[in-house]
């Protein structure tokens, strides 16, 4: 029996280890996903983590820009205005001339010019002569320069030459990414604007992710009068937009995107003062530009559509937006015409023209409120899951379920208020979701160890429970089990005791074998104890063919007397009729004596040092063992001691003592004092019974008399 409660033992702390293994094996693969997912090692968890990221923009609400950056629109009204789409590049070339004579700093297009355009469309003439006509009298510069860009031999010309007179104009390229594509080399125009200065930090891939096999460069002329760069948008696998790719690789060399090589010339940093650094970001002389080990930046969206000034392009050449409106600003000249210009998914918006999300990465490099998402915010994450999970499972194996779960969602709430605070106020992008799922199913593997391992010790303690109850009163069981001190129910207090024995049991079994014997003991005391638990009583220990049973302990109330009473006579009643059917089937009938007796007891263990029993002792025990006997001299089933009629009708139970008759004072042997007693004749089986016992009582009365 030991050998098999110990394989059941170590089969429990089996099953337990393996659900902690599971949970820790959980957390350990959270943890390492939070440490490369910037690596790309985890798509899974890397687009449930940008799903999070979209709640926090929501959580933290649009931001107001700076005043840096301005955009000017070629939107749907200006097509009308103008009667043609795509716009001729001569208005291309009025807006250059419109913009630097306003002082702008930075001219950046996100409009590509791939294809060369010889001759001005049949309406680009005459509505830049309408109007030239209407600017005469408001704006003789811009009519001067109408007149002076419709006298160059073709549009690019005169594009190219408002691009080489303003100086700070970015004209974008873009890269392609088709299967076969053969790298072919980038135009010399092109070329020029690579970064040519690197640094690897140790253990830094020099390959970039983004790995194209195309690039449509701008009309030639266009190039070298200007800045290029690149104007690639990667979208995520959601469609959403969260990174710039600030450079990309192509060939041998590194290119800049829009947004960087405007913020360069805005800055006035030279080509040469500009270092990409690999895994970490780029150096923007003074500036640095930080990107994640994929040469990412995370963007800070600050709202939706419409959150920079804008002004519509038309308005822009038909000199209608203020004077001084474009001073020292990027401008970024972009599209929004319905159908033709490019949309992007945000946390604000499903239709951001690419020119404002140009805008806001121009206006996160410059007031540094790029979102962060390094090495530091990863190794933040990492030990938020090791914290986290130890903590879950802690909580889950040494609270109770209910404090546990509470504390978890305390917990959940306590790490989602931190990543947004460190989202809104710092700008950090910390992992949530690997956290989150993390901890959640650390907690959730221990609970089910946890709860494996309580059921298991619950079973264990019922089942101990049980056994002992076979042979300790179920009241002092529970009593027992809440304590955790030994003899911790010694004590004295007043209780009700009762003893109950078979009259003649000695010369009644020598009729009977010993499984006969065996058989009517256990069916006999069987009846005592349902009559004593059904009385709010507990039998304390068998004798034999007897019992002692104890009202009010352990815990005494002022029914304890009449419980006694009244169990007392169900008892004999039972008995009564159990000889009845004894009777019946030709078996001989057998009489009781119970004796009751209430006071003082000190209840409490008693036994050697190995082996105890609970029981109660004191005067008032012995007294009722003696009233038990005393029923043979007197002809009754039950004697009671006035203590106990007297507590009895204390305590309210009068009714139980119907039927008792109060005899003189009687001798009790080892006593030195009589005591009062009252008798309860019992069941009658025959009229001689009754009078037997009526001579009895009287004779008893005349000796004391």
């Amino acid at each position: 029996m030991k050998r098999g409660a110990n394989r059941r033992a170590v089969g429990r702390r089996r099953v337990i280890a393996a659900f902690a293994l599971v949970g820790l094996a959980l957390a350990l693969y959270g943890a390492v996903n939070a440490l490369g997912a910037n690596a790309g090692m985890s798509p899974v968890f890397e687009a449930v983590e940008a799903q999070s990221l979209n709640w926090r923009f929501r959580l933290r609400g649009p931001v107001a820009p700076g005043d840096e950056t301005v955009v000017v629109m070629i939107d749907d009204r200006t097509v009308a205005a103008l009667g043609e789409w795509p716009l001729s590049r001569i208005f291309m070339a009025l807006a250059v001339e419109a913009l630097a004579a306003d002082g702008a700093r930075v001219i950046a297009f996100d409009l590509l010019f791939v294809d060369p355009e010889p001759t001005p469309s049949a309406a680009s003439a005459p509505a830049l002569r309408a109007i030239r006509d209407r600017l005469a009298g408001t704006a003789p510069q811009l009519a001067a320069s109408i007149d002076r860009l419709l006298g160059f031999a073709s549009p690019d010309d005169a594009f190219a030459a408002a691009l080489a007179s303003s100086g700070r104009v970015v004209v974008p390229f873009a890269f392609g990414f088709a299967a076969g594509g053969g790298n072919a080399a980038a135009p010399d125009a092109v070329a020029r604007s690579a970064y040519s200065v690197y640094h690897l930090p140790a253990g830094r891939d020099p390959m970039l992710p983004v790995r194209p096999s195309t690039l449509l460069a701008p009309v030639p002329s266009l190039a070298e009068a200007s800045s290029t760069a690149h104007v690639n948008v990667m979208l995520e696998g959601d469609g959403g937009l969260r990174y710039e790719h600030p450079v990309i690789g192509y060939g041998d060399a590194i290119y800049p995107s829009l947004p960087i090589e405007a913020v360069r010339l805005y800055a006035g940093v030279a080509k040469d003062d500009v270092t990409v650094v690999f895994g970490d970001g780029i150096a923007l002389g003074d500036r640095f530009v930080p990107t994640d080990r994929d040469m990412r930046m995370p963007i800070n969206h600050y709202g939706p559509a419409g959150t920079f000034e804008t002004h519509a392009f038309i308005d822009l050449i038909e000199g209608k937006v203020p004077n001084g409106t474009f001073s020292d600003r990027i401008v970024i000249v972009g599209n929004s015409v319905l159908g033709a210009g490019d949309r992007f998914v945000t946390p604000y918006t499903r239709t951001l023209p690419g020119a404002e999300h140009y805008a806001t990465v121009i206006d996160n490099i410059l007031h540094g409120r790029m979102l962060v998402r390094s090495d530091q915010t990863m190794a933040i994450g990492a030990l938020a899951i090791a914290v986290g999970s130890v903590a879950a499972a802690a909580l889950a194996m040494l609270c109770p379920p209910a404090v546990a779960g509470f504390a978890i969602l305390a917990l959940l709430a306590g790490w989602s208020a931190v990543n947004a605070l460190a989202f809104s106020r710092a700008g950090l992008w910390l992992d949530y979701v690997l956290p989150t799922g993390s901890i959640a199913l650390s907690y959730g593997c221990f609970a089910v160890a946890a709860a494996v391992r309580d059921r298991r010790s619950r079973r264990a303690a019922e089942r101990e429970r049980r056994n002992l109850a076979r042979y300790v009163p179920s009241t002092v069981v529970d009593a027992l089990a809440d304590s955790d001190r030994p003899f911790a129910l010694d004590r004295t207090q007043y209780a009700a005791v009762m003893f109950v024995d078979i009259v003649g049991f000695t010369r009644f079994s020598e009729r009977l074998a010993p499984d006969e014997t065996m058989a009517l003991l256990r069916d006999f005391l069987g009846r005592v104890e349902h009559a004593v638990g059904a009385h709010n009583g507990t039998v304390k220990n068998f004798q034999g063919d007897g019992a002692l049973a104890s009202f009010g302990v352990p815990e005494a109330g002022p029914a304890d007397a009449s419980d006694a009473l009244l169990c007392a006579r169900a008892l004999a009643a039972e008995v009564a009729s159990w000889g009845d059917e004894r009777a019946a089937a030709g078996k001989p009938r057998f009489a009781i004596g119970i004796g009751l007796n209430y006071g003082p007891v000190r209840m409490g263990e008693i036994g050697g040092r190995r082996q105890f029993q609970f029981t109660v002792t004191g005067d008032t025990v012995n007294v009722a063992s003696r009233l038990e006997a005393l029923t043979r001299t007197l002809g009754a089933t039950i004697i009671a001691s006035d203590a106990l009629v007297e507590a009895a009708r204390a305590g309210g139970g009068g009714a139980a003592l119907d039927g008792f008759v109060e005899l003189p004072p009687q001798d009790i042997r080892g006593r030195d004092r009589q005591i009062g007693v009252w008798a309860w004749p019992g069941p009658e089986t025959s009229a001689e019974d009754a009078a037997t016992r009526r001579r009895r009582i009287r004779c008893s009365r005349g000796t004391r008399r």
